[in-house]
This record gives C-alpha cells, structure tokens and sequence, in this order.
C-alpha cells in the first residue's frame, strides 16, 4: 500500500488538518524535478570550430565540455544535497570521447545555432580516421613565432603535418591552396565585415569570434535561469517543510500539555475516590465490631454516609459488600491532602449536603471510562507522532531520490529528528502512568490485565464480502416476497367480501408502518457508506465501542434480514396461508419475533450493538430525566419522521383488543389516542430541548428549539382534531401551525442543523469546512428538504375519500422518511466537521467529584479560531476568550466556546457592516453543537462568563489585528497551497 493510501487510513480525521500535507509536499518534490529535467533540457549551443589543427578543436571542445554538461554538476549544492565525485575512470572515459570524436562537423540536432559548414578539406579525412587517436600536442618552437606574433607559414605547415603524420602524401595539399580555400568558406560564413589578409586572418579567428561570444553569452544566461529555477522551487520546498514542521509541533506540545493537565485532574479524582471509600469500608468495619448499625456520631465523622437515611446503610452494607478492589484500596497508603480535605477546610468542616455525595459505584464507572478515554486520546497523539515522522521521512527520500542528494535524509537528521513530537517521551510516560493507575485502583495492581483492558485497538476494515452476498440475497427475496404479496393485498381490497377489503385495508396500514421503519434503516445504512467514504468519524459521533462498532455492511445485515421476514409474513398473509382466522394474527407474529431477535439477552448476533440500540431506547422514552446525549436526540428526531408508524401503535393494540370486530373506530377519524401517539416523538424531542436548558441556562438555541417542537406537536394535534371533527375552523388551524411549522423546521435544518447558506463562506452558499466531496449534494439537498417539508399539503387537498386519505398519509410519510434520510447525511456531517474545528478526537468524560482547580481539555487551538456559538451580538475577541477558558474547570465550559478553523484555505471572515450581524451568523451556524452535551453548567459560571466577555469587548482594533496577523499569513499559505494542488489534481485529469 502506498504511504499516501495509509496516511489517509489512519490518521485521525478531526486532526486532518494538523497533519503534514503529504499531498501537497509531493507536488513540490514535482515542480523540483520538473524544474531539474528543464536544467538537463537546455539546449546546446554549437561553438565555431576552426578547420585548421585537430588538436585546437579539441582543445575548443574540452573547453566547452564542462559548459554542455549538467549546469547543477558545477552548481554549488543545495540543502539536503551534496555533489558526487565522479570516478577516475569516468573522467578518462569522458577525455577519450572528446578526443575521438570529431573535429566539428557533428550535427547539432535542434540547436538554435546554424551547424558549421561540412565543405572542409580535412572533412573526409577525419572521418576515415575517426578510431585513430590523434598525435600528442605539440610545442611550436620559439622561431616558430615571428615579432608580430603571428605564426609562420613553415611552422603551421609543419604542426599541421605533424598533427596528421599518417596521412598519405597524396592527400596532402599545398598550404596556399589550403588557406585560399579556406578564406573563402570563412568569407562565406563568417558575419564580420571587410575580413583581414590571409596572414592575419587565422590570428582573428581565434580571437575576434563575435558570433561565438553571442552564442556563449545566450547559453549562459539560459543556463543560470535554468539553475535559479531550481534554486527558487528547492527554496519553497524547504519553506514548506519548515511551516509543516512548526505545526506539527506546535499542535503536539499543545496536546502534551492538554495531556498532562488531565493526567493530573484524573490522579486527584482517583485519590479522592480512595480515600472515600476506605472511609467508608473503615465505619462499616467499626460498625460490626460495636454490633450496631452506627449512631449520629458515627455517621457525622464519616464522609460518604447521611444521617437523614439511616434505615438504607444497613441494606447498602449487606447488599454491596466490599469487595477486593476495595480491600486493595484499603491497603493503599492515604494522600495527605486532597481536593476534599481542601473543601472541607474551607468549609469549616461542615459536610456536605446528601444530594452531592457520589456513590462509590458510579464514581468508580466514571473514573475508569475517563482513563480509558484518556487512554485512548494518548494512543492517537501517539500515533500522530508517528505517522508525521514517517511522512516527513517518506517525503525527505522523494527529495534526494530527485535531486540525487548525497548524504541522504540530510533535512531529517538536521531537523525533523530534533524536534520535540520525535524526541519528546512524555506520551509515553502518561501511557505507563495510566496503565499504573488502571492497575493500582480497578484491577489489583495486575498490570497486564490492566493494559489489556485500556488498549483499545480500533476495528480494522475486514473482507465483508461474504455478509454482503448476504445482504443482497436477503434483499432480493425479500423484495420479490413483497412485491407479489403487495399484487395480492391490492386483489384483496376489491375482494366481492366487505369485511376482507376492511381487514386487508387495515392490515395495509399495518404493515406499511413496519416498511417505513425498515426503510429508514436502510437509509441510514447508506448514510454509514457515505460517512465511511468520506472519513466522517461517525462511531465516534454516536460513542460506538471502536472494538465492536459495526461496519456499514453488518449494519445493513439487520434490515436485510427483517425485509426477508417481512416479505415473507407480508406474502403468507395476503396469500391466506392457513386457516381464516390465521390471516389476522400474521402482523403480531412478525412484529413479535422481531422484538424478540433485537432484545434477545444471549451473546450472539452482535448482542453489543442491539443492547446499545434498547438502551438509547430505554433513555428516549424516559426523555428529560437523563442528560441529553447526541444518540438520544438523533434517535429523537429519527421517531419525529415515523409518525405514521408510532400512529400504527394505538392502531394495532386497539385492533387485537377488540378482535378486530369494529375496525372503523381505531382510525384516525374516531381515536384521540392516534392522535396523541402522532405526537409523541416530538414531545420526547422537546422534553430534550427542556433539559438541556436546565443543564446549561441557555435560552438560545434550547428553548427556541422547544417552540419549533411545539409547532410541530400543535400541527399534528389541529390535524386530528380536524379529521375527527372535520369542521372548517379546524382546517384553517391545520393549515396555520403547518405553514409555520414548515417555515420554523426548514429554517431551523437549513441554519442550524446544516449550517449552510452562510455568506462569505469559502463554498457558495455553504460553509467553511466541508466533509463531502460532492458538493452538488449539499445544492440538492437544501431544495429538496424544504420541500418535503411542507408535504402537509396534500393533507388538505384529499380530504374526502377516506380510502385516498390512507394512500395520502402513507406517501406523505414516505417522503418524511426520505427527507429525514437526507438530513442525518448532513447532520452526522456537520457534526464531525465541528469537531474537526475543535480537534474533537476523545471524549470528555464528566468527573464524579467537584474538586478546586480542575483543568478544562482546551478544544482550541493557538493559531487559529472563529466565533464561538453562544457569542452575543459584539465583537468579542475569540483569541481572548480561549485564553479564558484555559483556565475555566472541567466541566463547565464557556459560553463563548471558540471553534477554531481546522480547514486549508479557511479564510478570515470579513467584519459585517451590521453590527451583531458575524456574531448571529455565528450562533445560528454552530447551534448544533449545544444540542447535546454531557456536562452541567452551574449558573454561576454563567455570570463569570457574561462578565469576561463584556471585559472583552472593550479590547481595541489594534489588538485585534495583531492577534489575527500570523493566523491570517497562515491561512494565505494553506490556501495558495490547496490552490496550487486542487490544480495539478484537475491538470492531471484533463490530461
């Protein structure tokens, strides 16, 4: 597999951005390379060679060889290269090949220069001698020479002669003869004017040379671009390995010391947990020496115990026994000072109240969720660490493998290898301090227990082939079974029989709602292949165990197989297999083994995911009294589009209880109770929105969402009313509340669930930070869920034939189910696109005891952030407010929580001109993040918040531009390189 294929596999996708832009880092390896082969590349100039002497072209060529070959050879090394010295052998082997080669007449092959003239006499000759080695250099003598510097006509005679010794005396040719021909071909070629006398003109040849120094000049100047290009594209590159490097950095030391503040929160919380329960065991120990159940004085001394409820400590005492843990915890030597002792110094010893004693048990499941999450967000800044070196070395080779770089690794062992991430042992550290502490306080001080239980290894993708082959032939039966029991259900409504076409009616309507059900299964099985595509982090959305989370495909099993139980029941029922009074019971039989194949208690057919499924179940239905969490109010809104069969639920019992002897008074034209079943979806959903407000204080978004839920429960309560009624008065209701129903759920979806249609976003009429890569879906999707909204119309049209009112409710219900499909696409994604803006990678586990100065995990990052979601109409500086919020407890987090820009090229939004305007947009696109939340914010924290932000404001404009400065260089930098490898990608296509 390719090193390009793994990084994207395994790194962790809300850190995308903090990773080394391997992609990027190639295409500058590229322009290198390209700009090296431009430097190969550059054509050679073809120098003017004189025919006179064989050895002065030589020696013309060997000093021109060093000029034809490789500019970069002589160039000076550049960082991370070093040049290579070329053999002996090498350098002889190059010698022999300019001296056996010939004088001048080799044809320059697209050179811009005109090839010198073949009409030489010496031409034939040197070409029937061409593997002949020419006779050593020969010193003229000083006679040679006369005053004027000029050589002598016997001198030139002679060298040229002696140059040539084994030439037959027929091819020799009288020196006048020679140099009058060669005057004449100099004349003809030769652009300088009026030539001197044949005795000065061999003299001006190998001086004047005008032409050959025009020629020499161009090639030079060619040849130093060539070799500045080079320079200029190994100079970026190197640049950006210095910025990748500075954020991998940056981000690793921020995460470290994140890491260490939470290291130290969990020991305090683990060594008040101790010390409470050795307490605790200590007083139950007292208490059975004394042979009492304890008195006032006891229980007062004690901290885990009330004496308001003296009757229950004697049954908690029998019934939850120590046990060994607590006997280790026993053993263990007490802290001297911890948060409680502090907290009750401070309260002048007064304990505290009964309501907020945590109880050993759940102090205990939290505590060791919070390490084992801690655990886990260490193993990824691990993994960080390691994927950046390997990537920073992968892209270091592709360097010196083009540039032929000598030593190799140069920038790696200079730089990368220095730097903290490589060097640095703390994660290390904090993984053996977490085993330890595992051990010591869950497990026994048994280490390997320990980490095996901590080291939680994701699921890897797995051949699912064979459960797809699976899939695709349950469907495909299931689908044939339904079909052909659909054609005889149809028969059946016009059957001569009036009470078969009532029956079969209703046992319509019942098995159409068990079919929108498996229909949006089957539609958020897609939605999981779309996410698994796109590497949106959705098991980490819905806390999907990472060890036994399903893929999509066994995902998809479950729907496969009730849609082949469907069909079957559905083409046994309408076919009348069996006896008469079989055919009614067929739907209860159905519905029946499907609860029991979800609920089934034993450990088989993944027995962790259906429990998962019953227990969001089980905190839907019990809605208020339990913190919200994402799966509870997506599951929430997932039953606010099955309307239709949560209507089937009053519809079926009231069918079997009165054994079906007068159907008509089950419907929605006579029950209430339909119509109460319609809208309890959401008033679960609008009981969430109530307790999130009593956890946070927030009336945006909490209680304005609570209104869209009562719109809508207005809207399907004026419709019943109206179909028992049927009176006009109730119809113009129906149609108000939907009409504002619709607008209120479209805008909410658009706004706030999407956060889309944001202005001076990168993407038009989208947002910053995208995680599908099909942005056409986006477009769709933003017209078509608002009309699907406003499907209540039809609602009013057929409002006659009660048998068209039946088709009208199911199709009106099918396009629900669609749109709601559609929406948990872009819900789940803009989900993980906030918690790419945060870094959101691990959870954060809420703490069972309120100790002093607990550290908050920072979600923001130095260098980069953006509004916060719960910013008021100002300009509050975001830079500010994270610095607070460093120092705000764990669990009580800021108001004005900033999110920052995790996404290449994310520009710095523009200052509205309406003041309050940036920060409505900025509540309105991250409301979304408010919708669930494990922690509970003290109203006090509230006004130490309000307050901070009104200090905010008073900031200046300077101080503004000076906090955005570097964030905005950066940005520029990460655009212009998605710029340039957005298009090389799309070169590379149209190529």
């Amino acid at each position: 597999m390719k090193f390009a294929k793994e990084l994207e596999q395994d790194l962790v996708p809300e850190w995308r951005i903090k990773y080394l832009n391997y992609k990027a880092g190639k295409k500058y390896v590229k322009g290198v390379a390209r700009a090296i082969n431009r430097a190969n590349a550059t054509p050679r100039a073809a120098t003017f060679r004189s025919p006179f002497s064989h050895q002065q072209a030589s020696r013309g060529e060997n000093s021109h060889a060093s000029e034809d070959a490789d500019p970069l050879a002589s160039s000076p090394a550049p960082l991370g290269r070093a040049r290579r010295s070329e053999p002996a052998n090498k350098a002889a082997a190059r010698e022999s090949r300019l001296l056996n080669s010939p004088g001048g007449n080799e044809a320059n092959y697209g050179s811009f220069v005109r090839t010198p003239p073949a009409s030489s006499v010496l031409a034939p000759v040197e070409s029937r001698r061409t593997f002949e080695l020419p006779a050593p250099a020969i010193n003229l003598p000083s006679a040679a020479v006369d005053d004027k510097g000029e050589i002598a006509d016997d001198a030139l005679s002679g060298m040229t002669l002696g140059t040539h010794p084994g030439l037959p005396r027929s091819m020799s040719v009288d020196i006048a003869e020679m140099r009058r021909q060669q005057a004449a071909a100099v004349a003809r070629q030769s652009p300088l004017p009026n030539p001197s006398p044949a005795p000065g003109r061999l003299r001006r040849l190998f001086s004047h040379g005008q032409q050959l120094q025009r020629v020499e000049s161009t090639k030079t100047v060619y040849a130093l671009q060539a070799i500045d290009t080079v320079r200029q594209r190994e100079r970026e590159f190197f640049d950006f390995l210095d910025s990748e490097l500075d954020k991998v950095e940056t981000f690793y030391h921020q995460k470290e010391v994140q890491a260490e503040d939470r290291l130290n929160a969990l020991r305090e919380q683990l060594h008040e947990m101790r010390n409470r329960r050795t307490q605790e065991v200590a007083e139950i120990r007292r208490r059975k020496e004394r042979g009492t159940n304890g008195t006032e004085n006891s229980v007062g001394e004690t901290t885990g115990f009330d004496g308001h409820l003296k009757w229950i400590d004697p049954i908690k005492s029998k019934i939850f026994k120590p046990g060994a843990n607590s006997k280790a915890l026993a053993r263990m030597p007490q802290t001297p000072v911890v948060g409680a002792t502090a907290g009750d110094a401070r309260r002048d010893y007064i304990r505290r109240p009964h309501e907020d004693d945590v109880p050993y048990r759940t102090a205990k499941r939290k505590l060791k969720l919070a390490l084992q999450e801690f655990y886990r967000g260490l193993e990824l800044l691990k993994s960080y660490a390691i994927l950046n070196r390997t990537a920073f070395r992968k892209l270091n080779k592709k360097y010196d493998k083009t540039v032929n770089a000598r030593p190799s690794y140069r920038y790696m062992n200079e730089k990368v290898n220095k730097s903290w991430f490589v060097n640095s042992e703390v994660i290390d550290g904090h993984i053996r301090a977490v085993e330890d502490l595992y051990a010591r306080y869950f497990e026994k001080n048994n280490h390997k227990i320990a980490a095996g239980k901590l080291r939680r290894v994701n699921r890897r993708p797995t051949d699912e082939s064979s459960i797809a082959f699976w899939n695709g032939l349950s469907i495909g039966i299931g689908a044939v079974f339904s079909i052909q029991g659909l054609i005889y259900g149809a028969q059946l409504l016009f059957d001569p029989d009036p009470t078969i076409r009532l029956q079969t009616s209703y046992l319509l309507q019942i098995y159409g709602g068990y079919f929108l059900i498996l229909l949006l299964f089957s539609l958020f099985c897609l939605d999981c292949y779309f996410w698994t595509g796109h590497k949106i982090n959705y098991p980490f959305i819905f806390e999907f165990d990472t060890r036994h989370n399903l893929d999509w495909r066994q995902l998809a099993s479950f729907p496969s197989f009730f849609l082949l139980l469907f069909g079957i029941f559905f083409w046994l029922n309408f076919t009348r297999y069996g006896s008469d009074e079989l055919w009614l019971y067929y739907p209860v039989i159905l519905i029946f083994v499907t609860l029991l194949i979800i609920f089934f208690p034993a450990r088989i057919l993944w027995h962790r995911s259906r429990q998962w499924l019953a227990y969001s179940h089980f905190r839907l239905f019990f809605a208020g009294l339990y913190p919200v969490e994402f799966r509870d109010f997506f599951l929430g809104d997932i039953y606010c589009s099955l309307t239709y069969a949560t209507s089937n639920v009053e519809l079926f019992f009231c069918l079997y209880a009165h054994y079906w002897e007068n159907p008509p008074i089950c419907n929605s034209s006579n029950s209430r109770l339909l119509g109460f079943f319609s809208t309890l979806p959401a008033i679960w959903r609008a009981l969430q929105c109530v307790r999130r407000y009593h956890d946070t204080k927030n009336v945006f978004p909490h209680l304005v969402n609570c209104g869209k839920y009562i719109m809508t429960i207005l809207s399907y309560v004026t419709l019943s009313l109206f179909r028992i009624n049927n009176t006009h008065s109730n119809l113009a209701l129906f149609i108000t509340f939907s009409v504002i129903n619709g607008i209120y759920t479209s805008v909410w979806d658009l706004f706030m669930d999407f956060s889309l249609l944001q202005p001076d976003a990168r993407h038009p009429l989208l947002r910053d930070i995208l995680g599908l890569k099909q942005r056409w879906l986006y477009y769709v999707i933003m017209v078509i869920d608002p009309i699907l909204r406003f499907g209540w119309i039809f609602y009013a049209i057929f409002t006659h034939d009660m048998q068209h009112s039946t088709i009208t409710s199911f199709l009106v219900s099918l396009s629900e189910v669609v749109r709601r499909g559609m929406w948990a696409l872009l819900r789940v994604e803009n989900e993980h696109c906030s918690n790419v803006a945060q870094y959101k990678a691990s959870r954060d586990v809420p703490l069972p005891y309120d100790l002093p100065c607990e550290p908050l995990i920072v979600r923001t990052s130095t260098d980069e952030v953006s509004e916060g979601p719960d910013q008021r109409p100002s300009t509050v500086d975001i830079g500010r407010v994270s610095t607070q919020d460093q120092r705000r407890p764990e669990g009580q987090p800021s108001a004005y929580s900033p999110a920052p820009a995790a996404e290449a090229g994310l520009r710095r939004r523009r200052k509205s001109e309406v003041p309050g305007a940036k920060s409505i947009r900025g509540i309105m696109a991250n409301a979304h993040r408010q919708d669930f939340e494990k922690k509970r914010r003290p109203p006090a924290q509230i006004d130490r918040d309000v307050g901070s932000a009104s200090a905010d404001e008073l900031r200046s404009e300077d101080e503004d531009d000076d906090d955005t400065g570097s964030m905005s260089e950066s940005r520029l930098e990460l655009r212009r390189v998605e710029t340039m490898v957005h298009g090389d990608s799309s070169g590379d296509e149209h190529k």
